[in-house]
This record gives structure tokens, C-alpha cells and sequence, in this order.
């Protein structure tokens, strides 16, 4: 299994939202994708300040529209 993969499979496996009763399953796991991302992309901004890189943004998230 790929780095990727096992990523991917605790992605999906991820549940906060989901069994809300006021949304949907499926906008409960568009709800918690969200949320990974949002976390991820701190994530990667705290780990690229801890090793001193000064990429933009953009170099790192491309055109991204949700990242900050």
C-alpha cells in the first residue's frame, strides 16, 4: 500500500459529520472532506514554516480556491 492509498483509506474512513441528522450522509462526508483539508493545508503550512521553506501559496496549492 502507498503512502497515498493508506491516505486516501483514512480519508474516507473519517466521520465527524456524518450521522447528523440535519444534513444528509452524503453532505455530512462533503462536510468532513472539508474538514481534512482545511486541516491538512494548516498542516502543510505549519510543517513548511518548521523546515525554514519560503514557497508561496501558490507554489505550494497550485490555483487552489479554498486555500487562504
Amino acid at each position: 500500500m502507498s503512502a497515498e492509498s493508506n491516505a486516501y483509506s483514512h480519508a474516507e474512513s473519517f466521520r465527524w459529520w456524518v450521522g447528523n441528522p440535519e444534513m444528509s450522509g452524503e453532505e455530512a462526508h462533503l462536510h468532513d472532506l472539508l474538514a481534512l483539508h482545511k486541516t491538512t493545508v494548516e498542516l502543510i503550512r505549519q510543517q513548511r514554516d518548521l523546515l525554514g521553506y519560503h514557497d508561496t501559496d501558490a507554489e505550494l496549492f497550485g490555483d487552489d480556491p479554498d486555500v487562504d
